[in-house]
């Protein structure tokens, strides 16, 4: 009988699992045996001892084999017909040495404190091959340093700048500083691992997350990948993204979002940033998570800005909302696909939409596009151009007859200054939305041969020397930039107004310059737009708004 055991456990899977508790997560870890191709591990959860894992909770499925090797190091799980780098395991412990990369592991948040029973069985096999249990608190996750030496303490970035900088399509973060493992909201299931970067450049604290996750499989669906590491652009992917055949009973989940979510709470947190000067960018597939995460968070970011990016998903033109399918879908999407939370995929993509429902200031956008960019279909460009102003929302727009490489490549310089300008706007200070601008060009309807193959709008349009009080709102309003012809004529809304806050249809005073105080009224939500506003030269025109009680 002792000898068959001893066979049976030579012959197990998996041994010697251990649980190990810290930071309100539990770190399983197991030595692992040569197992065949396609054999992945569940792992189960209950508050005694798992005989019948039918009366516990399943917490991980799909586990791949050999879970400890820290697959970030591999540029196979990137890019397609990458050789293969040597193993390397995770390290899981600041400071601490890497695991062995043929072992298993599995990272579990914990919901409630006490004793946690855990079992491990084969996704062939319902009865445990292996037990054990520890005793964990809920607590608040934390990042796992992963270079030489300490991490920085707390606070180091106290007071400065914050700038999420989001990368395009096909890349990863190299030396990212911290390892995560997320918690069941954060993927298709719990304990993935996520890498980012926290560094301080130029006096600010540059965070550079990483738009990959691993599915388990290669991503033969999607053409420009097939890699087990997928893309997301920045949004999420679908809840049963480990297997095709299950997809399309899965639901499109904004995983991504929720992790950038945690990843920035945490770095508040820690390195303690200036929330009031918060700014995000990215090119191609950074510039579409740009608009669809960043610029859509005003309770977050001051400013943004993209560079070719999608702004809504739809299927005009190339059809945009393709670039969705592969991980959200399984084919077209329709209309009435909807996400975890009863919003429509579409819907929830389409940043025109957005902008014509909103009623808040949003951070001010500055947007470069090419018309022949073959990536970004331009027939979405135009209409949100026309919403962004409808709404009277802050933004700045140029557009050449580029590709996707190209695009604003020969920008002007005052245009190419725009990805430091938006660096210098805050949440506690407000500034105009300028509308009607006279020297904007023409975008056209988003026809190939329509409107001015070169163009921008809102393009040297500034200001200066705000004052905002409770009673009066006064400011100098610029527009200049090379070859600009004088007078420009522009509507000015004042947007995330500090201490001047009209009415809802409030009368109040405005002056221009020192011509004669003529009156404007505060719209239904007491947003205040001054119409036709006259700039005669490069010295601007200063406007001064009171409340009627008093005289600008």
């Amino acid at each position: 009988m002792m000898m068959l055991c001893l066979i049976l456990a030579a012959m197990a899977p998996l041994s010697e699992l251990k649980a190990t508790a810290r930071n309100g997560q539990v770190f399983l870890t197991w030595k692992e045996a040569e197992t065949p191709p396609g054999m992945t591990f569940n792992i189960y959860l209950a508050e005694k001892p798992i005989t019948d894992v039918a009366k516990a909770t399943r917490i991980g499925h799909h586990i791949e084999r050999h879970s400890a090797r820290d697959w970030w190091e591999d540029p196979a799980s990137f890019k397609k017909g990458a050789p293969s780098g040597k193993p390397v395991g995770f390290r899981i412990q600041n400071g601490g040495e890497r695991l062995d990369p043929a072992d298993g592991l599995f990272v579990h948040t914990v919901k409630s404190d006490g004793k946690l029973f855990f079992a491990v069985t084969t996704n062939e096999d319902a009865q445990p091959i292996a037990a054990t249990s520890v005793v964990a608190t809920r607590g608040k996750i934390e990042p796992i340093w992963q270079c030489d030496g300490q991490p920085p303490p707390p606070g180091v970035g106290k007071g400065k700048p914050l700038w999420l900088s989001l990368h395009a399509k096909g890349g990863v973060v190299a030396n990212s500083e911290y390892l995560l493992f997320g918690d069941a909201t954060m993927g298709w299931r719990e304990g993935l691992p996520f890498k980012f970067s926290v560094s301080l450049q130029n006096n600010e604290v540059v965070v550079r997350p990483t738009d990959r996750v691993w599915i388990n499989r290669p991503h033969n669906e999607a053409s420009d990948a097939g890699t087990p590491a997928i893309w997301t652009f920045w949004f999420g992917y679908n809840s049963n993204i480990f297997d095709q055949k299950l997809m399309a009973s899965g639901t499109p989940v904004n995983y991504t979002e929720r992790r950038n979510l945690w990843i920035l709470d945490w770095v508040r947190r820690h390195y303690q940033p200036d929330t009031s000067r918060w700014f995000c960018s990215g090119s191609s597939m950074g510039g579409c998570g740009t608009v669809s995460f960043g610029w859509q968070h005003p309770e977050l970011f001051a400013a943004c800005h993209a560079h070719v990016p999608i702004v809504s998903y739809t299927y005009l033109g190339k059809g945009s909302a393709t670039r969705l399918e592969p991980s959200c879908w399984t084919g077209t999407i329709t209309p009435g696909l909807k996400m975890s939370d009863g919003v429509p995929l579409l819907d929830r993509m389409n940043a025109t939409k957005f902008v014509a429902e909103t009623k808040e200031d949003l951070p001010y956008l500055f947007l470069i596009h090419g018309r022949q960019d073959s990536s970004i279909p331009w027939e979405n460009n135009p209409p949100f151009y026309r919403a962004l102003s409808a709404a009277r929302q802050g933004y700045a727009v140029y557009w050449d007859n580029g590709i996707h490489s190209t695009s604003g490549k020969d920008a002007p310089a005052d245009v190419k200054a725009w990805s430091k300008r938006f660096h210098q706007f805050r949440l506690d200070e407000s500034y105009p939305a300028f509308t009607n601008t006279s020297s904007d060009r023409n975008p056209g309807n988003g026809a190939p041969d329509d409107g001015d193959i070169i163009g921008w709008i809102n393009r040297g349009m500034d200001w200066k020397d705000i004052e905002d009080t409770p009673d009066r709102y006064a400011l100098t309003v610029l527009a200049d930039y090379p070859g600009l012809d004088y007078p420009v004529r522009t509507d000015v809304t004042l947007r995330r107004l500090q201490q001047f806050k009209p009415r809802p249809g409030e009368t109040l005073q405005l002056r221009v310059g020192e011509a004669k105080p003529v009156a404007v009224t505060a719209d239904a939500n007491g947003r205040v737009t001054l119409p036709g506003v006259t700039i005669p030269d490069q010295r601007g025109a200063r406007l001064t708004i009171c409340k009627s009680r008093r005289q600008p």
